[in-house]
């Protein structure tokens, strides 16, 4: 594949300097900007730079662009133009995203022909199969999950990002956790001790899952090794390696192939993002939590548009006639004028039940091959 690099977060410098060696893939030219551009001019990694961001990524000679841009509206506007121009888009995370933000990338993707893939952190787990988004474990099997990072800076910004980075390793066991418990223990001159968060199934749910928990301590070292502990009902327990440097262009180029597999990484960001949320919530109120995942359909978003105009307008439609009756009685106006006003009046109820012979044509995600 052929490649362009544009954007600002540093994260994504480890796959631009597997892209600078590659005998398989070809970086052609790349836009930098902020922190990623001082890491790239102080690593010495040979890279091509263009006038801007729509040269580098919308150039004929490339066919895969990535985008590490931490502004979400230029990074979805940046998405949306790539895909337009019918290139496979590689999306690296910006620092404060949302459910929100992967529910517009999802709408980009199913508005699109080409490939989008959310680069997630579970890329590196080199356990995870290349044509797959998560492991597959047997929940009957799996008697517990469990993993530890280690931080050398514990600002809010890197501990947010520790949580989601934490968060998808445990979903990468494939199990849908439906509560979160999240504790913090700190100093008495505020800074953070540790953070212990809990993943679990609700009592009512069908399935009965193992418990996972991520343990996020600050730590001297910031090279420790992490592993993802996978301890199983016969006493013996898989370790899973989690290596940053581990390569991932050959997964980039699994899934970018695929649409369907394009669609399971959606899926799975927006899982994590909405476990990273519901951390939050249970931060604030200091208790379980349950996780209300949005499947993000387009029907949801039409019956939900529709519901809040239909609010709209009975209201237009009561206020309007109060309205329209004063006027009547006071003020001695044309007939033609008084035949208008009806007209206006009960436009937007016509318009509102048009609107929804619409329905059949939103699209459910769900239902997606």
């Amino acid at each position: 594949m052929k490649f362009a690099l544009a954007g600002n977060n540093p994260t994504v410098f480890d796959v631009l300097r597997e892209l600078a060696t590659s005998s398989e893939h070809t970086l052609v030219r790349c836009s930098l900007s902020g922190e990623l551009a001082a890491v790239v001019s102080r690593s010495g990694v040979p890279v091509t730079l263009a006038a801007s961001v729509e040269d580098a990524l919308l150039a004929s000679d490339v066919d895969t662009v990535i985008i590490a841009i931490d502004d979400l509206d230029e990074s979805l506007r940046i998405v949306r133009a790539a895909a337009q121009s019918a290139r496979n888009v590689v999306v690296i995370p910006p620092a404060e995203c949302s459910p929100a933000y992967s529910f517009e990338l999802h709408l980009i993707l199913d508005e699109s022909q080409c490939g989008i893939m959310p680069l997630l952190p579970r890329a590196v787990m080199s356990d995870l199969p290349l044509s797959a988004v998560d492991l597959g474990l047997n929940e009957l099997a799996t008697r517990q999950l469990s993993i530890e990072l280690h931080l050398n800076q514990t600002s809010p910004v890197l501990l947010h990002q520790s949580v989601i980075q934490g968060l998808d390793y445990l979903s990468a066991s494939g199990f849908k956790f439906t509560q979160v418990t999240a504790l913090e223990s700190n100093a008495p001159d505020g800074s953070l001790l540790s953070r212990l968060i809990t993943l679990s199934a609700a009592p009512t749910a069908e399935k009965v899952l193992p418990p996972a928990t991520l343990t996020i301590k600050p730590a001297a070292d910031s090279g420790t090794r992490c592993w993802l502990q996978i301890s199983q009902n016969n006493a013996t327990t898989r370790s899973v390696p989690i290596e940053e440097a581990t390569p991932v262009l050959n997964r980039i180029a699994t899934v970018c192939e695929s649409r369907e597999l394009c669609g399971k990484w959606m899926d799975a960001f927006s899982v994590t993002l909405e476990l990273a949320e519901a951390v939050s919530k249970s931060l604030r109120r200091r208790r379980t939590v349950d996780v209300h995942f949005d499947s993000g359909s387009e029907k949801g978003v039409f019956k939900s548009q529709m519901t809040a105009m239909g609010c709209g307008i009975l209201t237009f439609m009561m206020f309007g006639m109060v309205a329209y009756l004063i006027l009547a009685q006071l003020v001695k106006v044309p007939d033609i004028v008084l035949h208008i006003l009806r007209v206006l009046w009960i436009a937007p109820l016509v318009l509102f039940l048009i609107a929804q012979t619409l329905l059949p044509l939103a699209r459910d995600r769900s239902t997606r091959e």
